[in-house]
């Protein structure tokens, strides 16, 4: 079973510039009541733009997802899969279904088979998708095989490492690479 493990109100910093109620979800113990997060929701309904589902590992390593996006989301809301693309055909079903309209993608240092799988399905599917790249081990060359590989993409969010950050020119010169592809860019 899948539970609400810690959710946060208003989000602005996971994906820059846009706001996001963020609810981590695990198979741990429920510590948050699904009438209490949709009642929020619907308060905050002209103030954010996403439900975003996350998880410390990955919200699509759980099957039966959609029970809990159907309990805490209020209707007209839209949901963003914040996701390493573990398992595709968990993704599928959830876009078919109408539980997740947009996807943020968290890419290490190269896109792995089942990421460019939930790249196809967001595409063909035509959902929102982000990338989030880690910086930690890229440069202006590695991430343009990432970026080419996602052609219906509208944004990179570029995540530094707070212990070893990159220099000021080190992520323009990144971010200068992907605007070839990608005008949206952000760093996080």
């Amino acid at each position: 079973m899948v539970y609400v493990s810690s959710f946060s109100r208003i989000d602005t910093v996971t994906v820059p510039d846009v706001f996001m109620s963020v609810a981590y979800v695990s198979d741990g113990e429920d510590d948050y009541d699904a009438d209490s997060i949709k009642t929020l929701l619907e308060t905050d309904r002209d103030s954010i733009d996403f439900l975003a589902i996350a998880s410390d590992s990955d919200p699509l390593c759980f099957p039966e997802l959609y029970k809990l996006i159907k309990s805490i989301r209020p209707s007209g809301i839209k949901v963003v899969i914040i996701t390493d693309g573990r398992n595709p055909s968990v993704l599928d079903d959830l876009i078919g279904a109408g539980y997740a309209h947009a996807v943020d993608l968290k890419v290490g240092a190269e896109l792995t088979d089942t990421q460019k799988e939930c790249i196809r399905i967001s595409e063909e599917n035509g959902c929102q998708l982000t990338l989030t790249i880690d910086l930690s081990e890229h440069n202006e060359e590695s991430v343009i095989p990432i970026v080419k590989s996602a052609k219906g993409c509208k944004r990179v969010v570029l995540k530094q490492v707070k212990n070893n950050p990159l220099k000021k020119s080190e992520l323009s010169a990144i971010s200068a690479a992907i605007k070839h592809y990608i005008w949206d860019v952000k760093l996080s």
